[in-house]
């Protein structure tokens, strides 16, 4: 009996159990169509599902060769970066080497300009020093002039002062028999000085290495007279004496003339302290001796000056002496002083 379930894979068992009656082929036929419109149905699915995947798929596909062109882009892009980083990089150290340069370029410079300025400092002070220095040598050398032309115009006066000389030599020898008691008073021996004693008289002889001989010139009886001590005691050296108001006794000594009208240079002269018996030559052999004008009475360089009206001005110690003495000395105790006797002195050497 047939119940309705049929296996299409084994025939003979359908003959079998239909006798024949059944035959096959119409069975076969009615399932196989309905199983090829099925299959046809699976198959149309199918293949609309595979043309669906397949669209897909391509699309993928373009999507994947669109992605992989943009990766290659992308890739193209990360090269170019990483080669313009690196060309960056190369740039920065490029920089920083060159920032590093100027900064040893500025430190160089920095250092060149305190160079510079301390160089320019150092001749700005040697410049002061040299001008300091030219100052003191263009007035040393304007000095220097100044006595040249002095002495200059003194050699070219020599002849005539010589001549007039030996005519006022025979002038005072033809009268010298006239004015013999006169003479006899001014020319009295240093034996009868008012202010040296004898022994004081020979003490400075020896230091002079010379001898005292006659007084040319009185300041009470002179009445202190710069034209009078002129014309007695200009030709010889002299020894000057004075005693103060306050019985204070000094003196000075010269080999140099007190003619003319300049300043003059002795080394041997000398100033004397008779009461302490000192004795003061020149602190610098270059300082001026004497001082000669013919309007004025003796001046021993800055010193010892006597003044007309019968005053002394003393400043020593200046050209005289040694400024650097621990003990406290002087030539008299104040610097204007009154003259209470004047004598002076020509000296035979």
């Amino acid at each position: 009996m047939f119940d309705g379930k049929i296996d299409f894979m084994d025939f003979n068992k359908i003959k079998i159990n239909y006798g024949g009656k059944l035959t096959c082929r119409k069975i076969f036929k009615k399932k196989y169509t309905i199983f090829l419109i099925l299959s046809l149905i699976v198959n149309i699915f199918l293949v609309s599902l595979y043309t669906i995947k397949s669209n897909k798929i391509k699309g993928i596909i373009i999507e994947m060769k669109e992605l992989d062109e943009q990766k290659s882009q992308t890739d193209n892009s990360i090269n170019l970066l990483k080669k313009q980083n690196n060309e960056d990089t190369i740039n920065i150290s490029n920089l920083q080497n060159e920032i590093e340069s100027i900064k040893l370029d500025i430190e160089e410079k920095t250092k060149k300009e305190e160079d510079t300025k301390s160089i320019n400092k150092q001749k700005k002070d040697e410049k002061s020093t040299l001008e300091k220095r030219n100052t003191v040598l263009s007035s040393q050398l304007k000095t220097e002039n100044e006595l040249k032309e002095v002495y200059q115009q003194k050699i070219s006066s020599l002849d005539t002062l010589l001549k007039n000389l030996k005519i006022e030599y025979e002038k005072i020898k033809q009268h010298k028999e006239g004015d013999s008691q006169k003479e006899d008073e001014e020319s009295l021996s240093i034996k009868s000085s008012n202010i040296l004693s004898s022994k004081e008289v020979s003490n400075i002889e020896k230091i002079i290495k010379g001898t005292i001989s006659s007084k040319c010139f009185d300041g009470a009886k002179n009445n202190f007279d710069p034209q009078i001590f002129h014309e007695k005691c200009n030709d010889n050296p002299l020894l000057m004496l004075i005693k103060t108001d306050k019985n204070e006794r000094i003196g000075a000594f010269t080999k140099a003339s007190f003619d003319g009208f300049e300043i003059k240079r002795d080394i041997s002269s000398a100033l004397f302290n008779i009461d302490r018996n000192k004795f003061y030559v020149l602190a610098n052999q270059e300082y001026f001796t004497i001082v000669c004008d013919p309007n004025e009475l003796p001046q021993f360089g800055k010193d010892l000056k006597i003044k007309k009206n019968g005053q002394g001005i003393n400043s020593f110690p200046f050209n005289y002496g040694d400024k650097n003495v621990n003990e406290p000395e002087d030539l008299t105790s104040d610097n204007i002083f009154n003259i209470q006797n004047l004598e002076i002195y020509k000296v035979d050497l």
